[in-house]
């Protein structure tokens, strides 16, 4: 686990981050998705940052320690950043899961247009199926294997 911290931050101090390598691998085990994933939310929720004046990343691993105590592991925080999305958006990944690991455009498309049908004058219908599509994977939801 330090040694892909040491990559993703680009330094090659192992002293340097074996406390932020301890904190990562107490709540993914060692797993390299929910490695990923887990940096990734650190940086998103500000817990890890990129100091321009010192051109390093910063972070404070006490702070890290008690944002982060009370799940258990990565996937109880990808659950509470999913409950964040629109329940549009929410709506739309539900479909995107039904249909597996990959699937192409068209396929969430044509399940997305139906279930759009069947909500018509919900607030759920409010994103084009492109729109949902392009920030699920932009957000890192969904891959696009193109």
């Amino acid at each position: 686990v330090n040694q892909a911290i040491m990559a993703l931050i680009s330094t090659d101090k192992e002293s340097k981050t074996e406390g932020l390598a301890a904190i990562c691998y107490k709540r993914t085990l060692g797993n390299p998705f929910f490695l990923l994933e887990f940096v990734k939310l650190l940086e998103e929720e500000g817990l890890l940052h990129f100091h321009l004046g010192l051109f390093q990343w910063k972070w404070d691993e006490t702070e890290i320690g008690s944002r982060t105590a009370s799940t258990e592991n990565v996937v109880d925080l990808l659950q509470r950043k999913m409950e964040k999305l629109s329940r549009e958006a929410q709506g739309f990944l539900q479909c995107a899961a039904c249909l597996g690991s990959s699937f192409v455009d068209d396929t969430i498309k044509l399940i997305w247009h139906h279930k759009k049908n069947i909500y018509e004058d919900s607030s759920e219908a409010e994103t084009g199926t492109e729109e949902l599509l392009m920030t699920m994977v932009e957000e890192n939801y969904l891959e696009n294997r193109e």
